[in-house]
């Protein structure tokens, strides 16, 4: 917000040595107000460019005018007088200039007829000669000529959202510092890099880096201390880079055997402009009215148009055609700031008029401000304005209506589907609302969804009940649940009570759900975890047949083969797959006593011999073998046994003994 002191910039030294060059506005470390300087024009005839004392100009690349003498004014990298060493240094040295140029020491010294290749002043008229580092200017160094564009540009050099932000001066720094960075970028990949046989290969990733680096200042300054106006002045400055440069190759060097440019570099440079919008969105949501004062919104959402025109000149007539315009949102939530009188009474929940309804990207951006400033009643509003049922539902249980979550549910099923409310029982159960969380689970699992009762709706909340009542057991009750042999009288008596509670609810489930879940009775040996697990069990079997074996392997996987073994013994099994799986994967685990009961009312059409056949060794070795001659003679009139089951192939009965049958 306003008031804030400025914030300290790093040294020159600092910058320099983490690869970004010094910009704009740095002498030896300490920030300085950079005054730009009248661009001198360029004439067509020699007599006409004015140097120095009126000495005519040779250009940085020599040109018509032939090799630069004294007599003739040229940029310092061309001085005949002084030798132009090139070197990294991105300053000078102060006090060294014209009036001591006897010295003949380093870049810093001139001729008269030196002109400062950054600004094309006179090097006695440069401001930046050894304070900005102008004297070692070169038209061979990328840096340099990044630099000049951005002195020259106007659009770049002299931004208004800077002036109406108030930005500090370290603020106004860095933001020319990454706008010269981004066009160093691109000054790179159309310089190219020299490859085998002389191949020059332009890079896109060059510009993408550069980006990169930038975002990530942008969300450190979104979390810290320097706020939205920091934040901004970096987005201004690497945006500005990125529209006023063209992605496109150089028509000359297209279709030249010499040169090689990706094909997918239009895509690349729409995802920098489709990420860089959403830190707009995100940092202009995150302003307000103290921070940011009406006047330069204003004039950000111009700044604003002034890039997404030149950023719409760059993406339009490609293929694929763009159907988004560049930073629109952005524009969109800049002129429509929290005090606007439609945003106001879309927060109220009094807004109606679904023209106000505002693109997912900004969506994202407001409930994102919201949720960090703890406004659940204006988030609840918001989304459920934007159609986010699901999503509204967590914000009315953060603003204390968590008894209306379950009722709205009931009226509208649709809710339940595609999981989207499994966030809304954690958050329940994350608000101390465990009762609450489980009976909505409960529903969405087991209850009448309307017309769509798939497993595909129903099995994530089944899963996240089931991941939540095992992990309510202790250690102590997990050992005794898993036992090899038959049932604890405890876990027996848990069954028993789950099934009697089942069958009371079962008929009107949504109209018991909306009550608190009985505890144990009175006197229980077991704990309400256990009963939880069971009850969970015995609902899944009765209202849900379809997914017992789902919810079987569910329990299993969670390390709680007792609730597997819950659904198998409420017998009149006759899944197939079920019961394969029992005999394949559970009873080797818990024994066939931990189901003997339930197997008597078991029917085994479709089961495989195989699995008969197991079953029954394994109740012969329990010695029911009544039971296990019953599995053997079980299967279907007609049945061909699958491959690889065992065939006993008895001999035929002889009627005919000894010439004829006897009493």
């Amino acid at each position: 917000g306003g008031g804030r002191p400025p914030v300290p910039s790093p040294s020159a030294q600092q910058m320099q040595a983490s690869g970004m060059g010094v910009p704009m506005g740095y002498a030896g470390g300490v920030p300085v107000q950079h005054q730009p300087q009248k661009r001198p024009s360029h004439p067509s005839t020699p007599n006409d460019i004015a140097g120095p004392s009126g000495l005519p100009v040779v250009p940085a690349g020599g040109g018509a005018l032939g090799a630069p003498s004294s007599d003739t004014a040229h940029p310092r990298c061309l001085c005949p007088v002084y030798p132009f060493k090139a070197i990294k240094e991105r300053l000078g040295i102060e006090g060294v200039g014209a009036q001591n140029a006897t010295s003949g020491q380093g870049n810093e010294t001139h001729c008269p007829g030196c002109l400062c290749f950054v600004c094309e002043v006179p090097a006695t008229e440069c401001q930046g000669w050894t304070r900005l580092g102008h004297c070692h200017a070169s038209n061979k160094d990328p840096y340099w000529k990044a630099l000049k564009v951005f002195t020259q540009t106007d659009m770049l050099s002299k931004s208004p959202l800077l002036t109406a932000l108030g930005c500090d001066e370290g603020a106004c720094i860095e933001a020319n510092r990454w706008c010269v960075n981004g066009l160093l970028g691109f000054h790179r990949y159309r310089d190219g890099d020299v490859g085998p046989g002389g191949v020059i290969t332009h890079s896109f990733l060059h510009v993408a880096d550069v980006t990169s680096s930038a975002m990530k200042a942008i969300v450190k300054h979104l979390s810290g201390p320097k706020g939205p106006r920091a934040t901004l002045a970096v987005l201004d400055g690497i945006t500005s880079a990125i529209v006023v440069n063209s992605y496109k190759p150089d028509p000359a060097q297209a279709d030249s055997s010499k040169h090689k440019w990706c094909s997918s570099t239009f895509l690349a440079y729409k995802a920098i402009l489709e990420q860089l919008e959403k830190y707009w969105v995100l940092t202009i949501a995150h302003t307000s009215t103290r921070c940011v004062p009406p006047q330069a919104l204003a004039t950000m959402a111009e700044r604003l148009r002034h890039l997404t025109k030149l950023a719409s000149d760059q993406v339009d007539g490609n293929n694929p055609p763009s159907s988004h315009v560049p930073l629109a949102h952005a524009i969109s939530v800049c002129e429509r700031g929290w005090t606007h009188p439609a945003m106001v009474q879309i927060l109220e929940g009094q807004c109606s008029d679904r023209s106000f309804c505002e693109a997912h990207t900004v969506q994202v951006a407001r409930l994102h401000v919201l949720e960090r400033a703890q406004r659940w009643s204006e988030a609840y509003h918001y989304s459920m304005f934007h159609g986010l049922f699901a999503r509204s539902l967590a914000y009315m249980v953060r603003a204390d209506r968590s008894q209306d979550v379950l009722p709205l549910v009931q009226r509208q099923s649709a809710l339940a589907q595609g999981a989207q409310c499994v966030p809304v029982c954690a958050e329940l159960v994350r608000c101390g609302q465990v009762d609450r969380g489980v009976r909505l689970a409960m529903f969405c699992a087991f209850g009448d969804l309307g017309r769509d009762q798939s497993a595909q709706n129903r099995l994530p909340y089944m899963q996240w009940l089931v991941e939540y009542v095992t992990g309510q057991l202790d250690p102590n009750e997990v050992a005794v649940r898993n036992a090899h042999g038959a049932p604890s009288s405890s876990i027996e008596a848990a069954r028993h009570d789950a099934s009697e509670w089942a069958r009371q609810v079962s008929p009107r489930l949504s109209e018991a759900l909306l009550q608190p879940l009985a505890p144990p009775p009175f006197g229980s040996i077991y704990s309400n975890a256990t009963f939880m697990a069971e009850r969970v069990a015995v609902l899944c079997f009765t209202l849900t047949p379809q997914l017992s074996l789902p919810c079987a392997k569910l329990f299993s996987h969670q390390g709680d083969n007792c609730g597997a073994c819950s659904i198998l013994a409420q017998g009149g099994i006759s899944d197939p797959g079920l019961m394969s799986w029992a005999v394949t994967d559970l009873i080797p685990k818990m024994g066939i006593q931990s189901i003997l009961p339930a197997i008597q009312g078991w029917t085994y059409a479709g089961v495989p011999m195989s699995i008969r056949n197991a079953l029954a060794n394994a109740l012969t070795e329990a010695g029911q073998h009544s039971e296990a001659a019953r599995v053997r003679n079980s299967a279907d009139v007609g049945e061909e046994a699958a491959e690889g089951d065992e065939v006993v192939e008895l001999p035929p009965a002889d009627f005919d003994v000894g010439g004829g049958w006897t009493p």
